[in-house]
């Protein structure tokens, strides 16, 4: 009965498929707030700072799935 209810994560993953890639922007958001509180001397421009790294990163991030897109697309 216990191995009924047991929940195994990796092989029976939650139906998030149309919303997963959408956690992607919290993590980010979470990880520049992180690095920038350790890198800035001050925490006053900590808000614009980490916004602005996000969104580099971000965008970045779209524009290498774009051109991996791309690659396998034209090959």
């Amino acid at each position: 009965m216990s191995a009924v209810l047991a929940y195994r994560p990796f092989l029976e993953p939650l139906p998030i498929e149309p919303a997963w890639l959408w956690l992607c922007v919290p993590l980010v958001l979470g990880v520049a707030v992180v690095y920038k509180t350790i890198k800035l001397p001050t925490l006053e421009k900590l808000p614009q700072q980490s916004l602005l790294l996000a969104t580099q990163v971000l965008l970045f991030m779209a524009a290498g799935a774009g051109l991996l897109s791309l690659l396998t697309w034209w090959f």
